[in-house]
């Protein structure tokens, strides 16, 4: 098996761990910030640890087992030696292709997103409104923010409903709440196979949404 297989292959199932942990104890939970630590560190440790050395650990290991290997290995020689040797399809070169072809599709696809956000950037004008620094839009766009920009269209909300929705997203921005998306974006991209990550990914948008009311409902009280 390629090594970047063997090294996918440990991370999806770190991450399909987590991703249990998450769903079976602490989304049971109210605890959203420690959530969104153990949901933003699932991902980056299930990503590092496989880079991890323990050669070390490896070593010693090998040594210990050394004489079973070799009474092993003598045992097995004539056998071999009675063993043709068959020229098999290389089905792991279609398999890594079909990973780097999701992979291709799914960062095209976020590029997409970013370009699309960077076009509203640029056609969308400063404003203030209720003590908010906001990005103002034209159409159908519903309020969102990304980064450290609130995108709004005022002219699709009364006063009372501008004023909750700009508290809601200032949240998102002070908490950098994009870092998260983001990371679960990147995420999927290269893991897009585990249906781990599209759950932790779902994780990480609900749970930011649990600490954003929390939020809003500790400044109105």
């Amino acid at each position: 098996m390629p090594a970047l297989l063997i090294f996918l292959l440990k991370v999806n199932a770190a991450l399909l761990l987590f991703c249990a942990g998450y769903y079976l104890v602490l989304r049971h939970l109210t605890f959203y910030t420690l959530n969104r630590f153990y949901l933003v560190s699932a991902i980056v440790f299930a990503t590092v640890y496989p880079k991890i050395n323990l050669s070390d650990f490896v070593q010693q290991h090998q040594q210990l087992a050394r004489p079973v290997q070799t009474l092993a290995f003598n045992w097995q020689r004539p056998a071999e030696a009675l063993i043709k040797p068959i020229t098999q399809p290389n089905y792991w070169y279609w398999v890594e292709l079909a990973f780097w072809a999701g992979a291709a599709f799914l960062a095209g696809r976020l590029l997409m997103q970013l370009f699309s956000l960077y076009r509203l950037y640029q056609n969308s004008k400063p404003a203030r409104l209720h003590g908010h620094d906001v990005r103002v839009i034209d159409g159908l766009s519903g309020p969102f923010s990304f980064w450290r920009s609130i995108y709004v269209n005022p002219a699709k909300h009364d006063a009372a409903d501008l004023k909750s929705i700009l508290l809601h997203e200032q949240v998102h921005v002070n908490e950098w709440h994009t870092l998260d998306i983001l990371l679960a974006e990147l995420s999927t991209i290269f893991y897009w196979f585990n249906p781990g990550i599209w759950l932790m990914k779902k994780a990480v948008r609900e749970n930011i949404e649990f600490i954003t009311d929390q939020k809003n409902i500790e400044q109105r009280g």
